[in-house]
């Protein structure tokens, strides 16, 4: 109850803000249905896993966890749930195949009524998303909650401590004994035993992005989107004679201001570098239109992908704004060098790894404190550059595409790291078998006593 009342005052005073939001961002209106508890009753008949995953990266996050739990353990139901438009949209496109909704509300007769719909035998958590009342009804139920790919700040876990000294309800749910947290590093771990979880109960696993993380590019894909893009000679890796020929710089999950600084380097250096390309991919799509005027106003032309898709052609020198989707991972197949947003501004960065998996080198600016772990491995490893400003981030561009042998021999250093990373899908896969193996036994057990 107080659990509630916390978050229906939280939902009062902000009523005004959540109305402009709705009436103004399809991304706050889409799946309301579903997240006020209206999923459909599940369709299988089996055992379910609940998978909850928040948004792209969770998503992505749990592709080879998925696939491996329909491997390893047959006959159960996978239903995924995702926080975002975009998250479900990718959910979608990558589980064509299974039940997904929006998630629900954790106010606590939502959430009985989304259990009854999707009955879970377990839930399994990516990275947090430790919801209190998800919890409590969870060991209520007698339903294990998994968290992998675990990961928790300083700041949740002091707010964690707080709602369980508020709530004994949910202080025993997030200690239950049926539950498991695999955290990413020994850190994470660390942060969980302080709220009161059991040593047994917490497991350092790894990192599963990383087997998401692909360390081959698909000439295929990358000659066609090459084609659709109007980049010549599609093999940039080919050889550092070619990488000259048709050099071109990636915008990865950029966020506002980044693409004006992306945008006057590449005014720069397209005079210095013979047939430079810029790709910009905004970390939301939303800001299509706002970008599109930006590129315009600083006197570039501009051809957006879905009006590539449709048929435009795209000019030799014509930024690309990528305005889709799903595609980003794709698309570093074709950089000489790629920039990761969200980190020249105090956001806290964006996913390193794919463009590092490929063997591109890969510049960041100093905010990457959401990716602390991927940031250590690589910069251990001198497989990324960090800048502080725009000046820098000219030059470092620069000196990639002048030094494409010096670029390469950064990239195949992140490309290693990258592999040497993977197998925690593995561990977790494992693991969530011993798990379901102990309840049957103690379930088997408990009738035997009855008996």
């Amino acid at each position: 109850m107080l659990l509630d009342l916390l978050y229906l005052a939280g939902i009062t005073l902000g009523t005004p803000y959540i109305l402009l939001k709705m009436a103004t961002s399809e991304r706050f209106r889409a799946g309301l249905s579903q997240r006020l508890g209206w999923v459909p009753e599940r369709k299988g008949q089996g055992p379910c896993f609940w998978v909850h995953t928040a948004s792209v990266g969770e998503v992505l996050t749990a592709k080879t966890l998925i696939n491996a739990i329909e491997e390893v353990l047959p006959g159960y139901d996978i239903v995924i749930t995702t926080s975002t438009n975009t998250g479900f949209s990718v959910a979608k496109r990558n589980f064509a195949d299974k039940e997904i909704f929006y998630f629900p509300l954790d106010l606590s007769w939502i959430i009985r009524k989304v259990f009854n719909n999707i009955k879970p035998a377990c839930i399994v958590l990516i990275e947090l998303e430790l919801w209190p009342n998800l919890l409590i009804a969870a060991t209520q139920q007698g339903i294990p909650v998994v968290v992998m790919n675990g990961r928790i700040s300083a700041r949740s876990e002091k707010a964690y401590q707080v709602l369980s000294f508020l709530s004994r309800e949910f202080a025993r749910a997030l200690t239950s004994k049926r539950n498991l947290y695999c955290a990413r590093t020994k850190a994470d771990a660390e942060l969980f035993h302080k709220l009161g979880i059991v040593d047994e109960r917490i497991l350092v696993t790894g990192t599963m992005k990383y087997d998401n993380i692909s360390t081959q590019q698909d000439e295929g894909v990358s000659n066609n989107f090459a084609r659709l893009f109007n980049i010549k000679n599609a093999s940039l890796k080919a050889s550092p004679e070619n990488l000259l020929l048709t050099p071109v710089i990636v915008g990865g999950s950029t966020h506002e201001g980044e693409e004006a600084a992306l945008l006057r380097v590449y005014k720069t250096l397209r005079h210095k570098i013979n047939n430079l390309r810029l790709i910009l991919a905004p970390r939301h799509v939303e800001r299509t239109k706002d970008v599109v005027k930006l590129i315009k106003a600083m006197g570039l032309s501009c051809v957006q992908k879905t009006h590539l898709d449709k048929g435009s052609i795209s000019n030799d020198d014509a930024v690309i704004l990528i305005d889709t989707v799903g595609d980003l991972a794709k698309i570093y197949s074709l950089a000489s060098c790629v920039f990761i947003g969200k980190s020249l501004f105090a956001k806290g960065g964006q996913n390193v790894m794919e463009p590092a998996g490929l063997g591109v080198p890969v510049v960041c600016g100093p905010y990457m404190y959401n990716f602390k772990e991927e940031m250590q491995l690589l910069q251990a490893n001198q497989a990324v550059k960090v800048v502080n400003n725009e000046q820098e981030l000219l030059n470092t561009i620069q000196g990639f595409l002048e030094d494409p042998n010096a670029a390469k021999e950064m990239g195949q250093r992140a490309k290693k790291v990258v592999i040497e990373s993977k197998g925690a899908t593995e561990r977790n896969i494992a693991i969530l078998k011993n798990l379901l193996e102990d309840l049957r036994l103690s379930s088997v057990e408990a009738k035997e006593r009855k008996v």
